[in-house]
């Protein structure tokens, strides 16, 4: 059992509703953002729009930078919840809660009840986790596949370890336990390979591979290992194959190139320096970040046999990350997001020895903590006025009142950091981590719903209001180096997008009058390069940092 009394079953009962209400509640209280969100939703939509579940279209176009698996998630959440924010997030959420029961059952496994409730809880409220867990994006889905192969993986170890060490005649008895964690493990990575790709095989394995470099006892079965590549390569490889037998290796050849692009070049202008991803994971895990300062390898208690080796495959799974994606060329805050798993797991495992009194509350440790959290809260203060400021240097005025109640969010996150810290200074470590997660919660509904919209008030909506007066005009929407997923989502129809590298575009339509007017859409600062290229089109309107411009129909079309 997971919890030896009544006391237990409802920390995990709270925690699991926590969870809940932290992910799901305020899930549509924002519009989806350019461009992951709309990427994943419009692709889900089209799907169920032309009844293709075997290809991936986006604009009328083959997708082909990601396996189908996240979007047959999104398109049964659209049956169930229909096509709106909600359905296209609820996968994430879904995932997220379920990534929080990993975290519970993993650590009460290895060590303690109560080092499971941490992980859970640092792992749920750790700053880009809980976004990519609230957003309709692929990631905490591609994790929580990473994360039950990589431990399950370590859980079939143990489990081989125990019936070899058993007499033969009572082997029948235990025979399933190894085998069916392996194949968990198998089929975890499998779908995730189907989720996003083959680094959801590759960092289990990392993970796996040098625990048993370490810890080489029991040898790997033969008949153990082709089991694992077999079935797993079954699951990742079923829909490439029945692909290539309905289409051809126009998809496989695409997604090869795609992901070797992402090694060679920095793919829509993100080139960052080589340690952005160690910055990215000190940031992520706030506002836990001072506790990882806290762990000593040395310190790991002998009494517990399964906390060691965790620890060893979490140390080789950060690692692999890190390295991995600091070669990479292009470099995003998601690409190593599954690093928030083991990280979690270290700071959960440093405040557990600080209820143990194992470790002592540093002064700077906890001023760090402080430091942090009133950094983020200024943040949210001053967002309207950094806003604000940022538009009038470009000249671009938005008629956007800023209510007090904006205000709220960094006000009662702060308190919230307050009052832990004080706990924290205390030794009343439980209740800190408890509170400091309902500061996060507050903080979160807070940007979720007021500063999320206002936000794309200012960045999204512009557009997406002149592609539907465009719409309603019955004319012909055409972008000009600029791309928007948003705007296909929400607008449901296609757009010819011009000189941009995710869609071939026609400009040869902008040069002669076509048989409908064109509301052509682009960015400000193209807009001198917009005529030079074009110079049939006229100038209509400005609106936020868009611009538009209409070439009318032939008149003898009229």
């Amino acid at each position: 059992m997971l919890y030896s009394n009544r006391n237990e079953l409802l920390w995990f009962i709270g925690l699991t509703v926590f969870a809940t209400l932290f992910l799901v509640l305020g899930l549509d209280a924002a519009p989806l953002i350019d461009w992951d969100e709309n990427i994943y939703a419009e692709a889900s939509r089209q799907m169920i729009e032309r009844g293709d579940y075997l290809n991936i279209y986006i604009n009328s176009y083959p997708f082909a930078e990601k396996p189908p698996f996240f979007f047959w998630m999104v398109s049964v959440s659209y049956h169930l919840f229909g096509i709106n924010e909600f359905g296209a997030r609820f996968p994430s959420a879904f995932s997220g809660v379920l990534s929080v029961w990993m975290c519970f059952y993993f650590g009460t496994k290895v060590k303690s009840f109560r080092l499971g409730i941490l992980w859970g809880l640092i792992y749920l409220t750790s700053f880009l986790p809980s976004i990519f867990a609230r957003s309709a994006v692929i990631d905490h889905t591609f994790n929580l596949f990473i994360m039950l192969s990589t431990f399950s993986l370590y859980a079939y170890d143990v489990r081989y370890k125990r019936f070899l060490s058993l007499e033969k005649n009572s082997r029948d008895t235990v025979l399933i336990d190894h085998w069916m964690l392996l194949t968990i493990a198998s089929i975890s990575m499998g779908l995730g390979v189907l989720t996003k790709g083959p680094l959801a095989g590759v960092i289990p394995l990392v993970g796996y591979g040098f625990f048993k470099v370490i810890y080489p006892y029991p040898r790997i079965s033969w008949l153990h290992f082709f089991f694992c590549g077999a079935l797993s390569l079954s699951v990742a490889l079923s829909w490439y194959i029945a692909n290539w037998w309905v289409h051809g290796f126009k998809f496989i050849e695409d997604f090869i190139g795609f992901q070797m692009a992402l090694f060679s070049k920095p793919l829509e202008g993100n080139e960052r320096p080589f340690y952005y991803h160690f910055v990215v994971a000190l940031v992520g895990i706030f506002p836990w970040t001072p506790f990882l300062f806290l762990f000593n390898p040395g310190h790991v208690p002998k009494e517990h046999p399964h906390l060691r080796p965790l620890l060893v495959i979490s140390t080789a799974w950060l690692v692999f990350v890190l390295v991995l994606f600091s070669i990479v060329t292009t470099k995003l805050p998601h690409y190593s997001a599954s690093i928030y798993v083991p990280l979690s797991f270290v700071v959960a495992f440093c405040l557990e020895r600080l209820i143990d009194k194992k470790l002592s509350v540093n002064r700077w440790i906890v001023g760090f903590f402080l430091m942090l959290g009133t950094l983020f809260s200024v943040l949210l203060l001053l967002f309207p006025t950094l806003m604000d400021n940022h538009f009038i240097k470009q000249g671009i005025v938005f008629e956007i009142q800023w209510l007090k109640s904006y205000y709220l969010p960094g006000i009662g996150f702060f308190l919230g950091i307050v009052v832990a810290c004080i706990l924290f200074w205390r030794r009343r470590i439980w209740f800190a981590a408890w509170v400091t997660a309902l500061a996060m919660f507050f903080g979160t509904q807070g940007v979720w719903r007021v500063h999320v919209p206002v936000y794309l008030q200012y960045v999204q909506k512009p557009l997406l209001d002149l592609v539907q007066e465009a719409h309603i005009k019955n004319g012909k929407v055409v972008f000009y180096r600029l791309v928007s997923f948003a705007a296909l989502f929400y607008g449901k129809r296609p757009i010819e997008m011009l000189h941009t590298y995710k869609f071939p575009g026609h400009p040869q339509i902008l040069n002669s009058k076509q048989e409908q007017d064109l509301f052509v859409i682009t960015e400000r600062k193209h807009k001198k390069s917009l005529k030079n290229d074009h110079p049939l089109v006229q100038f209509s309107q400005d609106l936020g940092t868009y611009s538009l411009f209409i070439l009318p129909r032939s008149s003898e079309k009229r």
